[in-house]
């Protein structure tokens, strides 16, 4: 037994609520369980219950053991003074408020069917890929996309919160906090990391200044980027350290340090200094990008921001300063515009939307999802196989944070999915 399923018997009354007494034994009569808080406070708020011949209101807080109380320090908390009904799995300890005075206690043990108990343990012990692995193709498909719309929105909210605390960074400049993102998703999961610290270390107004040389851009990043502390073996790259050498001491900039950047188990096309290239493409060809995002109407709008994007001729033949290769293509493929339009794109007309409190920003972002293809990786290849159908790029997403945010975390009472299953008859 855990806090989570107590606390979902108790939202859900799932418990019989005949013949309730509490721990000194006056009739309880459960009229509303509230609304859980999910924010400092007891567990939830707007509770009515009838003890005795008395109708109370206030909140319920729940624990496993009545001890808990004074283990989490409520017992000196003035908020909790407000708890009409301490819901307890054991009793193990007389507690008292801040003020003195003691909560009616209910313990719940007694009154929750063992069905429910045995389906909870059936997910959270077994050690399939996902605790429903087994019970989710008996689960209508409705529910299941219930679910997904949920998780979408979850996402897309936890993601803009994000952006929002980096425009706070950025002194409220879009533009500034745009690029970061953009820069970001170039590199893809493996090099996300260094291509933001690389954004964060060449703010844009310095690239800005250089907008209309593709050979200066690239001089700034892969300088900044740590790509030319070594000696040069071909002129092309002397060329770029030489006018590096002025931008730096011109700006007074610090490079990152090259080991951050993972080349292991990449594609060819997908190696960071080739990604490099191409954002300086980006750079050279695109003004006011963040101003057209927002301007654009569709999804095809939105994409002709950022195809038909080539590196410059060096780079067709070169995976790394004065490193020759075979020649790759030197345009952003279609997946990758589509990478762009998922991580940086929708991500930041749903946060736009949040800040400026524009509902029309929100839907275009969710618009744009349903509209791209569906990311093709190992966790939507695998509820696939499962079951579970992901058409676009909505469901992708919502299937990312299903995995990671509840199956993972076994979090199956929080889980629209996981509640029908604990709660089927």
């Amino acid at each position: 037994m855990n806090e989570d399923l107590i606390n979902f018997i108790w939202r859900f009354r799932l418990f019989n609520q005949k013949a309730l007494v509490t721990s000194r034994n006056e009739p309880v009569e459960i009229i509303s369980p509230g609304f859980y808080n999910s924010h400092a406070g007891p567990d939830f708020a707007d509770v009515k219950v009838r003890i005795g011949s008395t109708t109370w209101a206030g909140s319920a807080e729940i624990h496993i053991r009545a001890s808990d109380w004074e283990r989490h320090g409520h017992s000196t908390d003035k908020a909790y003074n407000n708890v009409i009904l301490h819901v307890v799995y054991e009793n193990d300890l007389r507690v008292l408020r801040a003020d003195g005075t003691e909560p009616s206690m209910l313990i719940i043990k007694p009154y929750i069917p063992e069905n429910i108990q045995e389906r909870y343990r059936q997910l959270i012990e077994n050690m399939n890929w996902i605790p429903c692995e087994k019970q989710l193709p008996h689960v209508d498909s409705i529910h299941i996309q219930n679910c997904l719309d949920r998780m979408l929105v979850e996402r897309m909210e936890e993601r803009s919160a994000q952006v929002l605390e980096l425009l706070k960074h950025n002194q409220g400049d879009w533009s500034e906090t745009f690029y970061i993102l953009l820069c970001r998703t170039f590199g893809f999961k493996l090099n996300a990391l260094p291509f933001e610290l690389l954004a964060r270390s060449l703010p844009m107004r310095i690239l800005d200044k250089h907008r209309d040389s593709l050979f200066q851009l690239e001089a700034l990043l892969f300088g900044q980027a740590g790509f030319l502390e070594e000696p040069a073996t071909d002129e092309y790259t002397q060329s770029l350290q030489e006018e590096y050498r002025y931008l730096r001491h011109k700006y007074a900039l610090k490079p990152i340090e090259q080991y951050l950047w993972k080349h292991l188990r990449l594609r060819p096309q997908n190696f960071p200094a080739l990604r490099l290239a191409q954002f300086a493409s980006l750079v050279h060809r695109s003004v006011h990008l963040f101003s057209k995002t927002l301007e654009a109407g569709n999804a095809a709008e939105l994409s002709k921001l950022f195809e038909g994007i080539s590196m410059s001729s060096y780079w067709e033949t070169h995976n790394k300063p004065g490193r020759e290769c075979a020649r790759m293509a030197a345009q952003l493929g279609k997946d990758s515009v589509n990478n762009i339009l998922i991580n940086t794109v929708s991500v930041a007309l749903y946060s736009y939307g949040r800040y400026t409190d524009n509902s029309q920003f929100i839907s275009r972002s969710i618009s744009l999802l349903e509209s791209l293809p569906v990311e093709i990786n190992r966790i939507v290849l695998r509820y696939r196989e499962i079951g579970v159908k992901s058409g676009s790029a909505d469901r992708s997403q919502a299937l990312l944070q299903l995995k990671k945010k509840y199956c993972d975390q076994k979090k199956c009472v929080n889980c629209a999915v996981g509640a029908r299953i604990i709660n089927s008859a």
